[in-house]
């Protein structure tokens, strides 16, 4: 995969995502809540750090994330953010944080409620009770175009970039066969292949786990990008079980 492999054609791929706009709509989303500024705050899966980039002036930020590149590239980015590596379901923190969020579909990389259900448990662990849960989940299953071709591409002086796809289903996932070609200055046009699946989880399930796991929780289709909504979910006051 890319984020193991090219993590620094990462952030060139996604140069459309407005990470400004969403971290001013999450800003708001957390003032709602009761996050107050200067409050400690984790992101999971926090790839190359845009996000953290963006909050760390009025919040405590902290990250982690399972691909060591991408975090490489965070540091450099947010250099005063604590940052480590770890996998969303299996990670523990030393002092709990008044809220977490995992954002950008990363939670649909998990394959099975099982797995929903060890990251979930994991969240609840790492917040203080009463603690706050933001999970920007993969789009439902009946928003997703099976056959869809779609198509992103970069360019400057220096790197043409396009990545072509069409969208598949197999069984509760999206599959999602990515090709890239890679035109850098001075070397041999290179030709990437990698292979993405990210689940569908109906959204009852979702809160069933939450529910199940220690969270009073709740979905919101209005969320940070268009067709995925949000879940906001607050730790219960008693504590969790491993």
């Amino acid at each position: 995969m890319i984020y193991r492999t090219h993590a620094e054609l990462y952030d060139r791929i996604y140069h459309w995502k407005d990470y400004e706009g969403e971290s001013r709509k999450l800003r708001a989303l957390l003032t709602h809540e009761g996050i107050e500024e200067g409050s400690a705050v984790l992101e999971a899966a926090c790839g190359t750090g845009l996000f953290l980039e963006q909050l760390q002036d009025r919040y405590e930020m902290s990250g982690f994330d399972i691909h060591e590149p991408m975090l490489e590239l965070a540091r450099r980015r947010v250099p005063s953010v604590p940052l480590f590596a770890a996998d969303m379901r299996r990670f523990a923190l030393d002092s709990p944080v008044d809220a977490l969020l995992c954002l950008f579909s990363s939670i649909g990389y998990l394959r099975s409620d099982k797995e929903l259900s060890e990251a979930a448990a994991c969240f609840a662990r790492a917040l203080r009770p009463g603690g706050l849960l933001v999970v920007e989940p993969w789009i439902l299953r009946e928003h997703y175009e099976p056959g869809r071709p779609s198509m992103h591409t970069y360019a400057d002086e220096n790197l043409k970039l396009c990545r072509a796809v069409v969208a598949e289903i197999d069984g509760d996932r999206a599959v999602m066969e990515m090709n890239w070609l890679v035109a850098a200055r001075d070397q041999p046009i290179r030709h990437l292949a990698e292979r993405h699946e990210m689940r569908f989880t109906p959204i009852e399930s979702m809160l069933a786990i939450l529910e199940e796991t220690g969270f009073h929780a709740r979905f919101e289709e209005e969320g940070l990008m268009e067709g995925r909504g949000l879940y906001i979910a607050r730790r219960a006051a008693t504590r969790v079980t491993p």
